[in-house]
């Protein structure tokens, strides 16, 4: 299963983990993790590019991790937007992908 935990302080995203394999298909062949990889690769290329060097991004395998470092409209906007798209793909594969939000 692959795990999105999310942080948020007063309504803002501090914290996105994204770990884990969705085990919905064979390896390389994945239908959930191929759109978890996708979502994420392109939440990371979009924080890069709008946003540069206001996210502490770390990449692993298995793991994607990404620390708010300066929260600004547009963080926020494309982290929402990414966080929208996995909820869809967890609400059409909830026992693939499970997203965990802790608000402080």
């Amino acid at each position: 299963m692959v795990k999105v935990k999310v942080e948020k302080i007063n309504d803002s995203i501090k914290f996105i983990d994204i770990n884990g394999h969705a085990d919905y298909g064979q390896y390389g062949n994945d239908l959930v993790c191929a759109a978890v990889s996708s979502i994420s690769i392109g939440l990371l290329n979009a924080i890069d590019i709008l946003a540069p060097q206001k996210c502490d991004i770390q990449l692993s395998e298995n793991r994607i991790r990404i620390m708010v470092l300066n929260n600004e409209e547009v963080v926020q906007t494309v982290l929402s937007v990414g966080l929208i798209q996995l909820k869809t793909i967890e609400e059409k594969y909830p026992k693939n992908l499970k997203i965990e939000l802790t608000e402080v």
